[in-house]
């Protein structure tokens, strides 16, 4: 609402409008008052220039990476959880840094067998790495309920007798 006291003052308003194709050649936006009877305008909106994002963006790209050996972890017992092979594959190596070195939030989208695991557990040593004030909390979504449980058994037995949590 807009009060006299403001009356001189540029006023922003934001909205959205949908664009469907084929792109028309221009929209026409009508601004109507509902205080002041004949109070409108009408805005032609041009899409000759109109520049639109991808509908759907493109993946990351694999990078064609030098693989990560295990001791990156840089800890003698997370290496340990590691040692039935020597260097972490591609998806890993690509995510390590993100996922082992920071708070970000993270979604790691690969095909089945690539290693999405061992990258959440990245995530689950980031945070042990904080020290027993941590609050530690993990969420791992499965498509079954059978999987989950699954994970959750090899996670309590992997972590829980190594590094001492508990779930």
């Amino acid at each position: 609402m807009l009060k006299k006291q403001y009356i001189d003052e540029d006023h922003t308003l934001n909205f959205t409008v949908p664009i469907y194709e084929p792109f028309p050649p221009q929209y026409f936006i009508r601004v109507v008052s509902d205080r002041w009877l004949g109070s409108q305008t009408v805005l032609p909106v041009s899409f000759l220039h109109l520049i639109l994002p991808e509908k759907f963006p493109p993946p990351t790209e694999l990078l064609d990476l030098q693989p990560l050996p295990v001791t990156a972890l840089r800890n003698p017992t997370y290496e340990v959880l590691y040692q039935d092979f020597k260097h972490f594959n591609p998806v890993q190596t690509q995510v390590f840094t993100v996922l082992y070195n920071s708070d970000d939030n993270v979604l790691v989208a690969a095909p089945t067998g690539s290693g999405k695991t061992i990258c959440a557990e990245f995530s689950i040593l980031r945070n042990h790495q904080k020290g027993p004030d941590s609050i530690l909390r993990a969420v791992y979504i499965a498509p079954i309920e059978a999987l989950a449980k699954e994970r959750y058994s090899d996670w309590k037995n992997k972590f829980g007798d190594t590094l001492g949590m508990s779930g």
